[in-house]
């Protein structure tokens, strides 16, 4: 259950990349709900962490069990959300006379920054809506990977239950 959440997160973050571009509402909404369906086989790994756990430590247990989650989920979004940002930077070109912080910061303030450009800005906004959705696809890709490697690592190191012919 564990591997197969995993590998349906991983799922959600391949729409990303393989979705048509420009990059629409519909596989944006895909996306986000086979990763929240995939990210709910967690709830699973809390009960698996704490039914395996003697009594007198199930307060550790489930200490070091939310760390890990919410270690793992902060690292995640650091990890991704960095090579989405380094992504999109480095498909910008900023205009003589544009705020290279502001422009380079956001889509919002690349936006607001071509607005305020008016039509010389035309050009920008189109650079910068572009670089955005390519920057999310490039993550899905990189999301994709890591959950995928996470699903079959998982699948991997679960111990198996015995048969019941192994079990004789």
């Amino acid at each position: 259950m564990l591997a197969g959440g995993l590998l349906v997160a991983g799922a959600g973050f391949l729409v990303l990349f393989v979705a048509p571009s420009p990059l629409g509402y519909g596989a944006v909404a895909l996306a986000l709900l086979l990763v929240g369906a995939g990210m709910g086989s967690l709830a699973i790994a809390s009960a698996v962490i704490m039914a395996g756990s003697p009594p007198e430590k199930a307060g550790s247990a489930a200490a070091i069990e939310e760390t890990s989650y919410e270690l793992g989920g902060t690292l995640g979004v650091a990890v991704l959300g960095s090579l989405a940002t380094a992504f999109y930077r480095s498909r910008l070109t900023v205009p003589e006379g544009m705020p290279a912080q502001a422009v380079e910061e956001s889509l919002g303030s690349a936006l607001e920054a071509a607005r305020e450009a008016g039509a010389a800005g035309a050009e920008l906004a189109r650079q910068a809506q572009t670089a955005f959705t390519d920057s999310l696809a490039v993550t899905g890709a990189a999301g994709a990977a890591l959950m995928l490697v996470a699903g079959v690592a998982v699948w991997w190191l679960t111990p198996r239950a015995l048969s019941l012919t192994e079990h004789r």
